[in-house]
């Protein structure tokens, strides 16, 4: 019987971030229910991740090399024709490796990152809650995640940067030293955006300020680390006097476009450093052309943790061997179980 499981999507390795981010933004819809593309694509099962490295999809369907192709069509509608190359499909024991490999964080930027298990179990109980997933997904999800687990408790893969968050905090250090008297604002209340406010607290700037469209949330954050919690309009006037600015929102839309924010530094004699953790990006690219404005995204990021992946070489072929023995154990368990047997080879 032919391969059931396969996997559709783009990713950091094999697409820019102009075209991840145009596939952030058509996926939205998608993430609030995945249903309709489950019918047009004819797929059984279904499970949906998206975060701001990936988009990609893996499903079960009686004929995947002609689900894949629909699969591949409504990517290519989504984010263009010069993703075509980037789609290269994933069946069977492969798309199994590749999923076991993301929960353990072998296939982010930042080795062992912590946020991504977090993120493929999410993405699984959404499925899993919508009725979207099977007796195929479960098992290979279910089993996934427990490696990630057991890859981050068995091996040192965490050492180091392990975060976006944390990457964006080591950046800071770069541009800033030891401590900075200044001012930072962070917009976001996340898991990404909890961790870089812990550590610029550790910097000893002046005033850290925590912005949010619910301010109640922006409070809480800013009150574990000496802050003070503003809402979203006072934090955008705030680029105004800050040294530093980090975004890590969800929009569909630029929240900085070039001309708000020229006429809003206009009067400033100073630099203003701006980290944008966003997928979509929350400040327009053009703003970097703006006199005295440095901007980062995520694709800045990767240089800076560069070296700290380079230490982690052994924890990785640790973290390999676990990775392949539980893939093993997946298939195995799959073979034994009815109505499976050939589904996957």
């Amino acid at each position: 019987m032919s391969e059931q499981l396969f996997q559709v999507g783009i990713n950091h390795l094999t697409a820019p971030m102009h075209s991840r981010e145009r596939l952030a933004r058509g996926a939205d819809s998608l993430d609030e229910s995945p249903s309709p593309l489950r019918r047009e694509a004819g797929l059984e099962e279904i499970v949906l991740l998206s975060t701001c490295s990936r988009l990609e999809i893996f499903a079960r369907a009686e004929d995947p090399a002609a689900a894949a192709e629909r699969l591949a069509a409504w990517f290519l509608r989504l984010g263009g024709p010069e993703i075509r190359d980037c789609l290269k499909p994933r069946f069977g024991v492969s798309a199994i490796e590749h999923i076991f490999r993301v929960a353990a964080g072998l296939e982010s930027w930042i080795l062992g990152e912590s946020e991504i298990l977090c993120q493929v179990k999410k993405a699984y109980n959404a499925a899993l809650a919508r009725r979207l997933t099977g007796p195929l997904t479960n098992r290979v999800f279910q089993s996934a995640i427990a490696t990630g687990k057991l890859v981050r408790t068995q091996t040192r893969i965490q050492d180091g940067i392990r975060s976006i968050g944390g990457a964006a905090a080591v950046l800071a250090r770069k541009i800033f030293g030891s401590e900075c008297r200044g001012q930072a604002v962070v917009f976001g209340a996340g898991e990404a955006a909890e961790a870089v406010c812990r550590h610029l607290a550790a910097k000893n700037f002046a005033q850290l300020y925590v912005a949010n469209r619910t301010l109640e949330r922006a409070e809480e954050l800013a009150g574990k680390i000496a802050g003070r919690g503003v809402s979203f309009e006072a934090g955008l006037r705030k680029m105004s006097e800050v040294e530093i600015a980090l975004f890590s929102t969800s929009c569909a839309r630029p929240l900085v476009e070039k001309a708000w924010l020229k006429e809003t530094i206009s009067s400033r004699s100073r630099p203003l450093f701006i980290i944008d953790l966003g997928m979509p990006r929350n400040v327009a690219p053009e703003c970097a052309a703006l006199p005295g404005v440095y901007l980062y995204d995520l694709d800045d990021l990767k240089g800076v943790v560069e070296q700290s992946m380079t230490n982690k070489e052994s924890a990785k072929h640790e973290a390999e061997a676990i990775v392949r023995g539980a893939v093993d154990d997946c298939l195995a368990q799959i073979a034994k179980a009815r109505g499976f047997a050939g589904a996957v080879r």
